[in-house]
């Protein structure tokens, strides 16, 4: 068999787009947590479609204040670290959330996306095993819709399949 046949470039003459569907089948399952202070969103991808959308919505957390405000002097602190624990535990209820997505399955790579101020905070918490496949981190808004939200993931994975 001629191994002319089986390079890529043959398939790319033929359908520009066919190259990049083969790349993203080749490389399996990929993770996007996605998150801001009230929810989160994590989409589980396999073969560039998506497979799984787990939900968490968390009331509870606090709004974010202005720590150097008149009326709230000396108690800055104290209110901050309050704030804190809310988000560790936000975070917490997150991880709780996503195991099931990923256990016994291969994941090639997980995403994080959202505001950037929870980038650093978000990888505190994820579990060693996502840690360490960590591929890229993305700034998005959770405030759209569904189908917004899954496109720009598959944007980002696009860009790094690429």
């Amino acid at each position: 068999m001629n191994d002319d046949n089986k390079n890529p470039q043959n398939i790319e003459s033929f359908n520009p787009d066919l190259k990049s569907v083969l790349g993203e089948i080749e490389e399996g399952r990929y993770l996007f947590i996605i998150v801001d202070r009230k929810k989160a969103n994590m989409i589980l991808f396999h073969k560039g479609e998506v497979e799984t959308i787990r939900r968490v919505m968390n009331p509870g957390v606090a709004k974010q204040t202005k720590i150097n405000s008149g009326e709230l002097y000396g108690r800055n602190n104290k209110l901050a670290h309050h704030i804190e624990n809310q988000i560790h535990q936000h975070l917490q209820l997150i991880m709780q959330e996503t195991e099931p997505l990923f256990h016994g399955k291969h994941i090639n790579g997980v995403f994080i996306g959202g505001h950037r101020e929870f980038f650093n905070t978000i990888k505190n918490e994820l579990p060693q095993i996502l840690h360490a496949k960590l591929r890229g981190e993305f700034v998005t808004e959770l405030n759209i819709s569904e189908e917004e939200l899954i496109n720009h993931c598959k944007q980002v994975l696009t860009e790094y399949i690429k």
